[in-house]
């Protein structure tokens, strides 16, 4: 079965993006990075957040949500 991931946010390191996915609940299972260039990608599993608000203190973010 394949999982839909959606995009989680831009990230100037691996370390920060995981961070911030464990500061909001996520299991390893349920989030996956992806370096691009300069920066990292954050994907989260979209069943993971289906219903929640995911805490957005902007540390080590490079993007704003949309």
């Amino acid at each position: 079965m394949a999982w839909d991931f959606d995009e989680g946010g831009k990230f100037g390191s691996e370390k920060a993006a995981e961070d911030y996915a464990r500061r909001n609940g996520l299991s390893e299972a349920d989030f996956r990075t992806r370096r691009k260039g300069d920066q990292v990608e954050l994907e989260i599993r979209r069943s993971a957040i289906d219903g929640r608000t995911l805490r957005d203190s902007n540390e080590g973010r490079k993007d704003g949500w949309n």
